[in-house]
Parts: C-alpha cells; structure tokens; sequence
C-alpha cells in the first residue's frame, strides 16, 4: 500500500502551523532556478522507504491514481502532485487540469521482482518531475542509486534490461527505457494551434475525467475520490458534484481479469480510453504525430475516418506489417492500428518510446473492440 503523511498533509492545507512532519524542512521546488538539482533528495518532494517498499511525500505532495493509465513495459508506476502554499487548481472538464506556476508532478517507476507479490523486493528504477517554471513545463530525469536511497539528475537517459516473473508466473524482459530529457517532447509536446508550427511541452495525465476515481490515501484519510479530497484540502476549486463529473474508464479491472471484466456495452468506452492515454497525447488534431498521419485517437473524436476507419496511414511506412488501411472495421486482422500496439518490432511499434514489451490486456481489449466494430470492406 502506498503510505504518505495524510494526517500532516490535511493539516497543512487548511493552515495548520504546528503540523509534524517526519520531512526536515518543506518542498524545494523553485519555479525560477535555471538548473535543475543534482539530487532528487534536494527537492524534498518525496523518500522511498526501502523496508516497507512504499513512497513518503512531504507536506502538499498528493498522491494519485489515474482510471486508465499509460502502459509502459509493465512498469509500477506511483504519482504524485505538488501545489505551492496557498496555490490552488480551478476544476476543467476537458483537457489536462491547469497547474499554478511553482507545481511539480511527480511519477516513479519501479519493478517488483514478481507481480504476484506486487508489493515485495521492488526496485525503484527512475522518478521524473516535471516543474511548473516561469516560462513553461521542465522535465528533470533522475536515476536512483544501486542502494535505492536517492536518485541522480540523468538528463542523458539510458536503456536497462530488467527481468521480471509477470502475473501467470511467465519469466520476462523488459528493455526498460530512462528517456533522454530532449525526448520527453515526443510525447509531452503540443502545437499552439492545430497545424501551427509553434509548440509548448504539457503535462498528459492529470485531467479531471482520469482523476474521478476512488484512492486508499493512507491512515487517518482512507478511501476517497482523489477529485473530492482535493477540493477538501483547499486544493482544486469550482468541483461540481461528482456525478457531473465524467470519468474514464477504470482499466484495473481489466488488467486484471481481462475481457471478462468489460460488459459489451462498456467496449467501446474502455477502447477509446485505453486509446486516449496510450496514443492521443501524439494522434490529435494539435500533436504532431496527429498532424502528420491525421490518425486522431482523442476519445472525443467522432470523425470515424480521422479515428482510422477504412483509413490509409499518412506515415506508418515500413511499420504497417504490410496493412493498407489502419482500421478494417470488423476485422482486427487486417487493421494497422492492432498490428503497431502488439508487434514489439522496433520501428514498427506503437508508441514510438516507453515499451519493448506488448500490454497483452491491452492489446486484447483493442482486438475486440476493432472485431465488435459493424463490418466494411474498405474496397476504393
């Protein structure tokens, strides 16, 4: 289970002086600094506590969840949000929730050596933060060390080969890679204006239809919406009631039980989720990819061509396993889109960066939502 101080966390967001805390110190998150810290530990955003194998986070470092999460070799992933002291996040609908200059969001990657006992012998690989600066969104890298104690600034990135048992007892190995700070941007990155050629670097995640889910925040806290408990700490403003609040679909279920854990009238939503987080940060109307290939994986696209139906792709090249169209509806088999998300051929698959390895569920859920489509011929 994830641990954080909750208790100190709700003290401190609603003002409360005197709250202990087991951190020496606040957040060192400076929105101005033109270097980044060496040290992750400099931040004093968060500490792994290697014995208990969980994550601390200091005073306004939110832990969250997200309903469907990007895939990423299999990857345990733990996020987290930080607002400065008396910053607060104004409640959108769509898109990605607008954080106040000085934020930071915090992901960790680790590795259990077996995910049937997920939260034993995990090793943590990398945590990114991305900061909030003056003059738009940093990306800052860092590694941890071989004694899991702290994690250093690696802005050049790097490739490990990580061997784990996967959750049907399967020994497997993951590629695993640390991107390189300039390549955040191929994912990170969106045009000012769809076709426009200029671009600034956001966040992906944290939108409120992939926040509206319920998170165990620990003793004293327990069980809560992630959205609601923001709004109580003072946090997130103009929530309205949550059942005005659309969400994502909740891909743990699938994930653990694959297609049985989706009804056939939740095919489609689980599908152009699972799409919208794994694909449309680069296929939509202002990504470049988007532009390019004019393949848009947005849930609310509603163009069914530009989704890829009885589409020829604009830039697969040699990467379209020798398909014409990306989607043969009824027809998974023939479709490119299926093809790119389960082919571990370099080059070929989908996405460009963050896997080696295919998302089997993943890949599941998309073979039957292509084969549950009404079929075409997509004959010119």
């Amino acid at each position: 289970m994830r641990t954080f101080l909750a208790f100190t966390l709700l003290l401190a967001a609603c003002g409360g002086e005197d709250a202990p805390s087991s951190f020496s110190g606040p957040v060192r998150v400076d929105p101005t600094a033109s270097r980044a810290p060496a040290r992750l530990s400099e931040l004093n955003l968060l500490r792994w506590d290697a014995v208990a194998g969980t994550f601390e986070y200091n005073e306004r470092v939110v832990p969250y969840d997200l309903n469907t999460p990007l895939f990423s070799d299999f990857a345990v992933k733990d996020r987290a949000l930080y607002l400065p002291e008396g910053a607060t996040v104004t409640y959108t609908a769509e898109g990605v929730l607008e954080l106040p200059v000085g934020s930071a969001i915090v992901k960790s990657f680790s590795y259990p050596a077996d995910f049937r006992e997920p939260d034993v012998a995990r090793n943590v690989i990398e945590t990114r933060v991305l900061i909030h600066a003056e003059d738009g969104w940093e990306n800052w890298p860092y590694i941890w060390d071989e004694a899991q104690q702290d994690a250093l600034l690696s802005p050049s990135g790097e490739v490990r080969a990580i061997d784990f048992v996967d959750t049907e007892g399967e020994t497997r190995t993951a590629n695993y890679l640390v991107p390189q700070r300039n390549q955040c941007g191929a994912c990170h990155a969106l045009q000012t204006t769809a076709g426009g050629e200029e671009t600034f670097f956001t966040p992906i995640g944290p939108k409120a239809r992939n926040l509206n889910r319920t998170f165990d925040f620990g003793p004293g806290v327990g069980l809560r919406n992630q959205l609601d408990y923001l709004a109580e700490l003072g946090m997130l403003t103009g929530l309205p009631a949550l059942t005005e609040v659309p969400a994502a679909m909740d891909f743990s279920p699938i994930e653990e039980s694959g297609l049985a854990a989706v009804a056939p009238e939740d095919l489609d939503h689980a599908a152009r989720d699972y799409l919208d987080v794994n694909c449309a940060h680069c296929h939509n109307p202002r990504g470049v990819q988007g532009q390019t290939s004019q393949l848009f994986l947005n849930y609310d696209n509603e163009d069914t061509f530009r989704l890829g139906f009885c589409k020829r792709p604009g830039s697969a090249g040699e990467g379209n396993g020798g398909l014409t169209y990306d989607i043969v509806p009824g027809n998974p088999d023939e479709s490119i889109l299926v093809f790119r998300t389960e082919t571990e051929e370099v080059g070929a698959m989908m996405p460009l960066l963050g896997r080696s390895l295919a998302h089997d569920r993943g890949v599941e859920l998309l073979r039957a939502w292509v084969a549950s489509l009404p079929p075409e011929t997509c004959e010119e």
